[in-house]
């Protein structure tokens, strides 16, 4: 089955870098949304990439000409998700972000999953990494924590006139009803049996977490904690072991926006896995 990576990306650098090293040799295609979106847009002006991503992805060797880069000012990240379904010429549709990475090794039992006809969407559990390359998140979800917490919608059987869709729904959306419709999900107990993990690096490097949290805070005003990159992200390397320790809080959702949860730190209780050797490197430069 051929797969078809679709990414949406500004300011990739230096996650991109690795990630298309990884994945080139397995795609059928990689599809690039390159640019910012009107959530960024309308307030701080068109957005490109300005750290190297766009040159990157130029100079990048392609000798099957695999890669095919779009650039254009979004209106949203579905759009961004839509266009690269429309040009999807893949059995298989793999939305995979910029910072987060699976194990090339594992792409053979990925892909048999869609032996069975019924499957549509495959959902990889996430370790989630804060801070640096050995701490992960937890989340309290009642009285448990949750350390796979993130399992979202990535991997979907192409289905020619529905489109992937990003936020807040993840799955097909069928522009003639305008709806995003059900389809049958596998995961994510099948991939933590079979040791299967996305490893996502949302929360490392400094710059691209300030920008998250100012891309989020247009979005929703207000949801995000004032000060919290100065109080909380800027002060883990001299709080780490104390806030582990005692079961700190780093949600950076402000208490009453959506989706709020408690969240704490926990080091990562395994090594990261060797594919991801160069980048740890890297990332801890």
């Amino acid at each position: 089955m051929k797969i078809t990576y679709g990414m949406i990306v500004v300011d990739g650098m230096p996650f991109i870098k690795h990630q298309l090293k990884l994945i080139y040799d397995y795609a059928h295609e990689i599809i690039i949304c390159e640019g910012g979106d009107n959530t960024w847009n309308k307030i701080n002006g068109y957005r490109k990439s300005t750290d190297g991503t766009i040159e990157f992805i130029k100079s990048f060797s392609d000798p099957l000409n695999k890669i095919k880069l779009i650039q254009k000012n979004w209106n949203n990240k579905n759009e961004m998700c839509h266009e690269y379904s429309k040009k999807a010429t893949g059995d298989i549709i793999w939305h995979i972000d910029i910072d987060e990475f699976v194990d090339p090794k594992h792409i053979p039992f990925i892909k048999k999953q869609f032996n069975n006809k019924r499957n549509q969407i495959l959902s990889i559990p996430n370790f989630i990494i804060w801070g640096d390359t050995d701490t992960i998140v937890e989340i309290k979800n009642k009285n448990s924590w949750i350390t796979n917490w993130f399992s979202f919608e990535r991997i979907f059987r192409r289905c020619p006139g529905k489109y992937i869709h990003h936020i807040p729904e993840r799955g097909y959306y069928d522009p003639k009803s305008n709806r995003v419709l059900p389809a049958p999900t596998v995961g994510p107990q099948i991939f933590k049996s079979a040791g299967i993990f996305t490893y996502h690096f949302s929360y490392v490097l400094p710059q691209s977490v300030k920008t998250k949290l100012k891309y989020y805070n247009n979005r929703i005003p207000g949801c995000i904690k004032k000060d919290w990159y100065e109080n909380i992200f800027s002060k883990f390397k001299e709080n780490k072991n104390e806030w582990i320790k005692n079961d700190f809080n780093v949600q950076p959702l402000s208490d009453n926006s959506a989706g709020y949860c408690k969240q704490r730190l926990r080091p990562l209780d395994h090594k990261l896995p060797e594919f991801l050797a160069e980048l740890e490197k890297e990332l801890m430069q």
